[in-house]
């Protein structure tokens, strides 16, 4: 699934075809694909089958403390963000995400216009 999520990006943005994806390429992809139903399906497939890892006790939820040890383990130091993000996710607010919940939310999320939500932090060089 993340091979055919990269090849949308690049051929979408027009790369060189080297495979690198330059933050420039990937905001290129994404405003012109912010509205195709099959990018969308794509990355949506993409955070379900991640959501499996995510939910490390097997409940079929992501609780926050689930939520908050994966963004730990992709060396984000500051997860003070966490408890926002989550209840962001948390559409229906019972305390856990379902798959639903979290694949749409990522989507939403990355195919925003606006950023007013940071589901992984705040934006740093």
């Amino acid at each position: 699934m993340l091979i055919q999520l990269w090849r949308k990006y690049k051929l979408s943005a027009g790369s060189d075809d080297n495979g690198l994806l330059t933050p420039s390429i990937i905001v290129a992809s994404l405003d012109q694909q912010r509205n195709d139903p099959d990018f969308r399906e794509t990355y949506v497939n993409l955070c379900r089958d991640y959501f499996g890892i995510l939910d490390v006790n097997g409940d079929g939820y992501i609780s926050e403390e689930e939520y908050k040890r994966a963004l730990a383990g992709i060396l984000i130091k500051d997860v003070s963000f966490v408890r926002t993000a989550f209840e962001n996710l948390d559409v229906n607010s019972d305390g856990k995400l379902s798959i639903d919940e979290y694949a749409n939310g990522m989507v939403d999320y990355l195919l925003a216009e606006d950023y007013k939500h940071l589901l992984w932090g705040p934006l740093v060089a």
